[in-house]
């Protein structure tokens, strides 16, 4: 799909804010104006893009917000973190000879260590040396957080093409983060199931979170099973249309994200 507003004009270009998702398969594309409109939107195959997105592409906005798959996600409590061990932690990772990237999550008392893969981040680091990166898994985690009460299990699912990144608090403790690919609602099943027997879960959890998947899926209505409350998680702050537009662009998560860059 391909959105552009009337009220898109280069010559403003640098109060613009350009936030991008981007994997193998599809790439997704905001242009944000200073007062909370959405301008642009573009979604297309990575290889292929249009020639409307290649132009996107070209502008030189000041602020660039991108977010990129991860590889080989390992999460460290603080109470166990030790800057001169970081080497160490490098060996657990997919590739231990390449550099591994470190944020800190201060809401989960944890540093978080993972690697991107190569040839996707060359590709928009190249497009926009600039640009701040952010993981998806910060994101997805910063989204569900003011949805984590202090009693009760929560189960994240964030829904990618054929992945699925699976996360779950207990009493709003964090427990655990994990992506698997997912091609039925029987594999989503087994994943669920599996993480239900290892945390001890018996029946349903008390809320299920999910987010990129439309609401009428039939992978939501699997998930009813899992959980007593099922909530679609939507950007907190959703921008102002200025056209006549389905709602789910103007509220999607992925708005989030310069938030994750503070």
């Amino acid at each position: 799909m391909i959105y552009t507003s009337s009220q898109f004009h280069l010559q403003y270009i640098a109060k613009y804010q350009l936030i991008v998702q981007a994997n193998f398969n599809y790439d997704i594309l905001y242009v944000v104006d200073s007062e909370g409109q959405l301008l642009v939107y573009m979604k297309y195959e990575s290889n292929s893009p249009s020639e409307e997105a290649l132009k996107i592409l070209s502008l030189p906005f000041q602020k660039v917000y991108v977010s990129i798959s991860h590889n080989n996600l390992t999460f460290i409590p603080n109470d166990l973190y030790d800057m001169e061990d970081v080497e160490k932690y490098q060996d657990f990772m997919e590739h231990p000879g390449r550099k591994a990237e470190s944020v800190s999550l201060d809401f989960l008392q944890a540093q978080a260590f993972y690697q991107y893969d190569v040839l996707l981040e060359q590709r928009w680091r190249s497009l926009f040396p600039h640009a701040q990166f952010i993981p998806e898994f910060k994101l997805n985690l910063m989204q569900a957080r003011p949805h984590i009460p202090l009693q009760g299990e929560v189960l994240g699912v964030v829904f990618h093409e054929q992945v699925v990144d699976l996360f779950l608090f207990i009493n709003g403790q964090f427990k655990l983060y994990n992506s698997f690919e997912v091609y039925s609602e029987e594999d989503l099943s087994y994943y669920v199931l599996h993480l239900f027997q290892v945390f001890g879960i018996d029946g349903k959890v008390s809320k299920v979170l999910y987010s990129s998947m439309n609401a009428e899926s039939p992978y939501i209505g699997k998930l009813a099973e899992y959980g007593h409350q099922v909530m679609g998680i939507r950007s907190q702050q959703a921008l102002s249309l200025l056209d006549e537009l389905p709602s789910g662009l103007a509220d999607s998560y992925l708005l989030e994200l310069p938030k994750c860059a503070l």
